[in-house]
């Protein structure tokens, strides 16, 4: 996981590893594929390593921060 040139498919692939430090460098890989980039953070062991992954923008942060409660979301003071 450390190739920036690891192929999108194996990424993916390895976000299902059995080993829990595979599939933690997988979630942060920036060539996980958008579809799978997400469906992490409904997995609370890979939710941080998903969050650190520098393929998200600032979109998807903002509508992965935004809460139940508050269909706005956070003000982007807090996001930064």
């Amino acid at each position: 996981m450390r190739d920036p040139e690891t192929a999108p498919a194996v990424a993916e692939r390895l976000t299902k590893d059995p080993d829990p430090a595979v599939r933690s460098a997988a979630a942060r890989h920036p060539n996980l594929p958008r579809p799978r980039l997400t469906e992490p953070f409904d997995d609370e062991e890979l939710a941080r390593p998903a969050a650190a992954n520098p393929a998200l923008d600032v979109a998807e942060i903002r509508r992965l921060a935004r809460t139940p409660g508050d269909p706005a979301g956070p003000s982007v003071d807090t996001l930064i």
